[in-house]
């Protein structure tokens, strides 16, 4: 059955990205499964929005679903890559449930802060669930999940050829980072480049990686 984002969101074909936002705002805090405990079909319901959103935020995924109507995607990669681009899980940081235990999560790691933000429920379900996920998965593979930060960088032609430097901005964490990134000549459109360690920073200093989605065009 194709899955119709935007009548899921409630957003027309061409909604910008600040009003699938707004409208993934609106939802997500009227069917977040917290606000919710007597309604058996809340949490489901929040799945859809999050998963619609999650498809339509996304310039490359919104493509592929309106030109070619596909619908190809996994859950999981969706809520992952919301949580790992600074720009699309920035709509988080909005919605006020449980602000009080999500930052006491956010302090113990960001591996459990994403799968309540992603799936809810009870604080010790989450933390039962992200140990689960760190035991079958590896704990490398549950860190860089979760810690990679994907940001999408527009660069101009001349750089691509010849190489040079850029300036970007990104958010690793509540603040916003302003970095400079070596591009090596030569580069293509749909490249992407690894900057290591600066990703989300974890537990013991740890970090995750940021990695640069290029999109060769006029700034």
């Amino acid at each position: 059955m194709h899955k119709d984002y935007y009548r899921t969101l409630g957003v027309s074909r061409d909604a910008t990205s600040d009003e699938i936002k707004r409208a993934y705002r609106r939802l997500a805090l009227k069917y977040h499964p917290d606000m919710n405990k007597d309604d058996p079909d809340a949490e489901e319901r929040f799945r859809e929005i999050t998963e619609a959103y999650g498809v339509l935020i996304d310039p490359h995924r919104r493509r592929l679903y309106t030109t070619n109507h596909s619908t190809d995607f996994t859950r999981e990669t969706i809520f992952r890559d919301i949580f790992s681009h600074s720009d699309y899980s920035e709509v988080f940081r909005d919605i006020p449930i449980k602000q009080e235990w999500l930052d006491r999560l956010l302090r113990m790691g960001q591996i459990l802060a994403y799968e309540a933000i992603v799936h809810g429920g009870r604080p010790k379900d989450i933390i039962r669930r992200s140990f689960v996920k760190i035991a079958f998965q590896g704990a490398s593979r549950v860190f860089h999940n979760v810690m990679d930060i994907h940001q999408n960088i527009r660069i101009p032609p001349n750089i691509a050829e010849n190489g040079g430097y850029v300036t970007l901005e990104y958010r690793p964490g509540f603040l916003t980072k302003k970095i400079k990134v070596k591009i090596p000549a030569g580069t293509r459109n749909g490249t992407v480049l690894r900057v290591p360690g600066m990703g989300r920073k974890g537990i013991v200093n740890s970090s995750g990686d940021l990695y640069l989605h290029i999109d060769i065009g006029s700034l």
